[in-house]
Protein backbone atom coordinates (compact mmCIF):
# COMPACT_ATOMS: atom_id res chain seq x y z
CA UNK A 1 0.00 0.00 0.00
CA UNK A 2 1.02 3.51 -1.41
CA UNK A 3 2.46 5.92 1.55
CA UNK A 4 0.28 9.01 1.50
CA UNK A 5 2.52 10.82 3.57
CA UNK A 6 5.54 10.24 1.27
CA UNK A 7 6.65 13.54 -0.61
CA UNK A 8 5.01 15.87 2.23
CA UNK A 9 6.53 18.38 4.07
CA UNK A 10 8.11 18.70 7.23
CA UNK A 11 7.30 21.38 9.83
CA UNK A 12 10.12 22.17 11.77
CA UNK A 13 9.60 23.37 15.58
CA UNK A 14 11.19 26.47 14.18
CA UNK A 15 9.00 27.20 11.24
CA UNK A 16 5.77 26.18 12.79
CA UNK A 17 4.57 30.00 13.58
CA UNK A 18 5.86 30.63 9.65
CA UNK A 19 3.38 27.71 8.29
CA UNK A 20 0.66 29.04 10.41
CA UNK A 21 0.60 31.91 8.95
CA UNK A 22 0.79 30.10 5.22
CA UNK A 23 -2.27 27.76 5.85
CA UNK A 24 -3.71 31.43 6.94
CA UNK A 25 -2.57 33.20 3.86
CA UNK A 26 -3.90 30.09 2.10
CA UNK A 27 -7.54 29.71 3.02
CA UNK A 28 -8.05 33.96 2.84
CA UNK A 29 -7.00 33.58 -0.46
CA UNK A 30 -10.00 30.94 -1.47
CA UNK A 31 -12.25 32.17 0.93
CA UNK A 32 -12.02 35.68 -1.01
CA UNK A 33 -11.78 34.08 -4.33
CA UNK A 34 -14.24 31.40 -4.46
CA UNK A 35 -16.17 31.42 -1.26
CA UNK A 36 -16.89 29.48 2.01
CA UNK A 37 -17.62 26.48 0.60
CA UNK A 38 -14.25 26.32 -1.58
CA UNK A 39 -12.56 25.92 1.67
CA UNK A 40 -11.54 22.70 3.23
CA UNK A 41 -8.90 21.30 5.31
CA UNK A 42 -7.73 18.97 2.78
CA UNK A 43 -7.26 21.59 0.05
CA UNK A 44 -5.88 23.85 2.55
CA UNK A 45 -3.16 21.51 3.25
CA UNK A 46 -2.39 20.15 0.20
CA UNK A 47 -1.99 23.50 -1.07
CA UNK A 48 0.49 23.99 1.47
CA UNK A 49 2.17 20.29 0.80
CA UNK A 50 1.13 18.52 4.26
CA UNK A 51 -1.22 16.06 5.28
CA UNK A 52 -5.30 17.03 6.75
CA UNK A 53 -3.46 15.81 10.33
CA UNK A 54 -0.88 18.82 10.07
CA UNK A 55 -4.02 21.22 10.33
CA UNK A 56 -4.85 19.93 13.69
CA UNK A 57 -1.45 21.34 15.02
CA UNK A 58 -3.16 25.20 14.50
CA UNK A 59 -6.49 25.56 14.25
CA UNK A 60 -9.13 23.02 15.63
CA UNK A 61 -11.98 23.43 12.64
CA UNK A 62 -12.34 25.00 9.63
CA UNK A 63 -14.22 27.83 11.42
CA UNK A 64 -11.82 28.49 13.93
CA UNK A 65 -9.50 29.02 11.14
CA UNK A 66 -12.03 31.40 9.37
CA UNK A 67 -12.26 33.64 13.02
CA UNK A 68 -8.54 33.71 12.88
CA UNK A 69 -8.44 35.74 9.73
CA UNK A 70 -11.42 37.49 10.09
CA UNK A 71 -9.58 38.79 13.54
CA UNK A 72 -6.14 39.59 11.80
CA UNK A 73 -7.82 42.03 9.47
CA UNK A 74 -9.87 43.19 11.73
CA UNK A 75 -7.35 44.18 13.96
CA UNK A 76 -5.06 45.56 10.91
CA UNK A 77 -8.34 48.26 9.99
CA UNK A 78 -7.83 49.00 14.20
CA UNK A 79 -4.66 49.94 13.92
CA UNK A 80 -5.16 52.06 10.73
CA UNK A 81 -7.61 53.72 12.31
CA UNK A 82 -5.73 54.59 15.55
CA UNK A 83 -2.36 55.80 12.77
CA UNK A 84 -5.28 58.24 11.31
CA UNK A 85 -6.65 59.59 14.53
CA UNK A 86 -3.16 59.91 16.08
CA UNK A 87 -2.16 62.45 13.66
CA UNK A 88 -4.97 64.82 14.19
CA UNK A 89 -5.36 67.72 16.87
CA UNK A 90 -6.77 66.34 19.91
CA UNK A 91 -10.13 67.42 18.99
CA UNK A 92 -10.43 66.09 16.02
CA UNK A 93 -9.12 62.59 16.73
CA UNK A 94 -12.51 60.69 17.12
CA UNK A 95 -13.97 62.31 13.98
CA UNK A 96 -10.87 61.16 11.97
CA UNK A 97 -10.90 57.29 14.05
CA UNK A 98 -14.62 57.23 12.86
CA UNK A 99 -14.26 58.51 9.17
CA UNK A 100 -10.68 56.29 8.74
CA UNK A 101 -13.15 53.09 9.65
CA UNK A 102 -15.44 53.94 7.11
CA UNK A 103 -13.31 54.97 4.22
CA UNK A 104 -10.87 51.71 5.40
CA UNK A 105 -14.27 49.10 4.78
CA UNK A 106 -15.24 51.11 1.40
CA UNK A 107 -11.72 50.81 0.30
CA UNK A 108 -11.96 47.40 1.13
CA UNK A 109 -15.07 45.83 0.04
CA UNK A 110 -14.31 42.49 -0.83
CA UNK A 111 -12.93 42.13 3.04
CA UNK A 112 -16.20 43.83 4.43
CA UNK A 113 -18.28 41.11 2.60
CA UNK A 114 -15.85 38.29 3.29
CA UNK A 115 -16.30 39.36 7.20
CA UNK A 116 -19.76 40.51 8.18
CA UNK A 117 -22.14 39.38 4.95
CA UNK A 118 -20.50 36.07 4.15
CA UNK A 119 -23.80 33.34 4.40
CA UNK A 120 -23.41 29.63 4.38
CA UNK A 121 -25.99 26.99 5.19
CA UNK A 122 -23.46 24.50 6.55
CA UNK A 123 -22.05 27.43 9.04
CA UNK A 124 -23.20 29.54 11.74
CA UNK A 125 -22.10 33.23 10.83
CA UNK A 126 -24.02 34.76 13.82
CA UNK A 127 -22.13 32.57 16.27
CA UNK A 128 -18.78 33.02 14.71
CA UNK A 129 -19.39 37.03 14.22
CA UNK A 130 -20.29 36.94 18.14
CA UNK A 131 -16.71 35.43 18.66
CA UNK A 132 -15.63 37.63 15.88
CA UNK A 133 -16.81 40.61 18.29
CA UNK A 134 -14.83 39.13 21.54
CA UNK A 135 -11.60 38.96 19.68
CA UNK A 136 -8.76 40.95 19.72
CA UNK A 137 -9.44 43.25 16.71
CA UNK A 138 -12.74 44.19 17.82
CA UNK A 139 -12.01 44.98 20.96
CA UNK A 140 -9.09 47.07 19.90
CA UNK A 141 -11.61 49.15 17.98
CA UNK A 142 -13.80 49.01 21.29
CA UNK A 143 -11.10 50.70 23.22
CA UNK A 144 -9.60 52.92 21.11
CA UNK A 145 -13.13 54.20 20.14
CA UNK A 146 -13.97 54.63 24.14
CA UNK A 147 -10.85 56.44 24.54
CA UNK A 148 -11.60 58.91 22.33
CA UNK A 149 -15.41 59.25 22.83
CA UNK A 150 -14.43 59.89 27.01
CA UNK A 151 -12.87 63.55 26.23
CA UNK A 152 -16.54 64.55 24.28
CA UNK A 153 -18.85 63.19 26.95
CA UNK A 154 -19.81 64.00 30.98
CA UNK A 155 -18.49 62.17 33.30
CA UNK A 156 -22.09 60.52 34.00
CA UNK A 157 -21.93 59.65 30.46
CA UNK A 158 -22.29 55.10 29.94
CA UNK A 159 -19.36 55.45 27.19
CA UNK A 160 -19.62 52.20 25.85
CA UNK A 161 -22.98 52.41 25.35
CA UNK A 162 -22.40 55.33 23.27
CA UNK A 163 -19.97 53.53 21.35
CA UNK A 164 -22.27 51.05 20.37
CA UNK A 165 -24.74 53.46 19.30
CA UNK A 166 -22.55 54.95 17.36
CA UNK A 167 -21.14 51.20 15.43
CA UNK A 168 -25.14 50.64 14.59
CA UNK A 169 -24.51 53.75 12.53
CA UNK A 170 -21.45 53.02 11.02
CA UNK A 171 -22.11 49.36 10.36
CA UNK A 172 -25.81 50.24 9.03
CA UNK A 173 -24.34 53.01 6.43
CA UNK A 174 -21.85 50.22 5.57
CA UNK A 175 -24.27 47.55 5.48
CA UNK A 176 -26.25 49.56 2.76
CA UNK A 177 -23.51 51.21 1.19
CA UNK A 178 -21.50 48.18 0.24
CA UNK A 179 -24.16 44.78 0.79
CA UNK A 180 -27.19 46.29 -0.69
CA UNK A 181 -26.51 48.50 -3.46
CA UNK A 182 -23.12 48.49 -3.66
CA UNK A 183 -22.63 52.25 -4.18
CA UNK A 184 -19.99 53.93 -6.59
CA UNK A 185 -17.03 55.96 -4.54
CA UNK A 186 -18.31 59.14 -5.26
CA UNK A 187 -22.50 58.33 -4.27
CA UNK A 188 -20.56 56.19 -0.71
CA UNK A 189 -18.56 58.87 -0.62
CA UNK A 190 -21.17 61.90 -0.49
CA UNK A 191 -23.31 59.73 2.19
CA UNK A 192 -20.05 58.95 4.13
CA UNK A 193 -19.97 62.90 4.58
CA UNK A 194 -23.34 62.62 6.10
CA UNK A 195 -22.77 59.98 8.70
CA UNK A 196 -20.02 62.32 10.40
CA UNK A 197 -22.28 64.97 9.97
CA UNK A 198 -24.36 63.48 12.03
CA UNK A 199 -21.88 62.09 14.44
CA UNK A 200 -20.68 65.96 15.25
CA UNK A 201 -24.69 66.93 15.66
CA UNK A 202 -24.76 63.40 17.89
CA UNK A 203 -21.82 64.23 19.78
CA UNK A 204 -23.01 67.48 20.93
CA UNK A 205 -25.95 65.94 22.18
CA UNK A 206 -24.19 63.85 24.07
CA UNK A 207 -21.93 66.29 26.29
CA UNK A 208 -24.92 67.95 27.47
CA UNK A 209 -25.86 66.00 30.82
CA UNK A 210 -29.93 65.76 31.01
CA UNK A 211 -31.69 68.01 33.04
CA UNK A 212 -32.89 66.71 36.37
CA UNK A 213 -36.80 66.24 35.70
Amino acid sequence: MPNEDKGKRRITPQAREAFRQELISIARHIFLTEGHAAVTIRRVTATAGVTPMAFYWYFSSKDALLCVIWDGIVEASARHCAAQAEAQAPGQRLQAYVAAFIDHWLAHRADFRFIFLNDSPSTDFVVLRRELFDREGMQLHFQQLDALLQPHLPASADTATLRTLLLYRVFGFLHVAIGILDQPPEQAQAHRDLVLTDLNQSLTAWATPASPP
